[in-house]
């Protein structure tokens, strides 16, 4: 990992949310991405905010 990038699998990890259901809500609320990637995104980026935005929804859901 490049150090101002990070992946939706350390993302979640970070969180302790499962990394398959991370990336299966990504894709659920259609977050581009190039095909076959890693989520990988720059951090503070505009994909960075919309991937902790499905991210929080992620923890809300498991909270509640």
């Amino acid at each position: 990992m490049i150090a101002n990038r990070t992946t939706a699998e350390d993302m979640a990890r970070t969180v302790g949310v499962d990394p398959d259901t991370f990336r299966a809500a990504l894709r659920s609320v259609k977050h581009p991405r190039k095909r076959n990637t890693d989520w990988e995104v720059k951090i503070g980026g505009p994909s960075y905010s919309g991937m902790r935005t499905v991210l929080a929804s992620l923890i809300q859901r498991k909270a509640a």
